[in-house]
């Protein structure tokens, strides 16, 4: 009985020590085991949890900044409409443009975390690792969210860049035409006739 009752208190002491009934294989080996792939699973799942807040934060930055970029486009186009008057000073409405323009390169520019940019078209996409999935077979199997990135720098789409040259007024009293580069045989047309 004595002997019994020190083995017992031995394996107390040593599920008290551990915090589990089973510690080790000798105790059951099948529930050890068991035990063995879940706190595998248990830490994939925490790896997880941290891919997607990294994931979530890279993404509200860029979410920040494509909020803003719209917000300084919507102030250019209002400076751009107020140009067309007669009597206004367009030099300064230009250079109210221009500095819009650079707010976004900067905006732009600013919107990484930790080394990721999705908004200024240094990468077409990028993978969040979501979820792992074990089949019936003991198997496991990553999937991921797919974010697709967009370039939003103003490198590719400067206004002055879309004209290819003046061909001069047309016939019908227009000021002057400009021809696309696009296409060199459409012409747009700007003046008080124009379109």
């Amino acid at each position: 009985t004595l002997k019994s009752i020190n083995s017992s208190l031995a394996d107390t002491q040593v599920q008290i020590s551990t915090g589990k009934s089973v510690a080790n294989a000798k105790d059951n080996s099948a529930v050890w085991a068991i035990s063995k792939v879940m706190e595998s699973d248990i830490q994939g799942f925490k790896s997880i949890s941290d891919s997607l807040s990294l994931g979530q934060s890279t993404v509200a930055v860029a979410r920040q900044a494509s909020e803003t970029v719209t917000d300084r486009l919507t102030q250019m186009k209002g400076k751009i409409v107020a140009a067309q008057e007669d009597n206004v000073d367009r030099g300064k409405i230009n250079s109210d443009v221009t500095a819009l323009k650079d707010q976004v390169n900067s905006v732009i520019s600013a919107a990484q975390f930790n080394g990721l940019n999705l908004v200024d078209g240094s990468t077409a996409s990028t993978d969040v690792l979501a979820s792992l999935n074990r089949d019936s077979a003991g198997n496991v199997a990553s999937s991921s969210i797919t974010v697709t990135a967009q370039d939003m720098s103003t490198g590719g789409y400067v206004a002055e860049d879309i004209f290819a040259g003046t061909t001069g007024a047309s016939n019908d009293g227009d000021a002057v035409a400009f021809t696309l580069d696009a296409a060199g045989s459409d012409t747009l047309i700007i003046g008080e006739n124009s379109g």
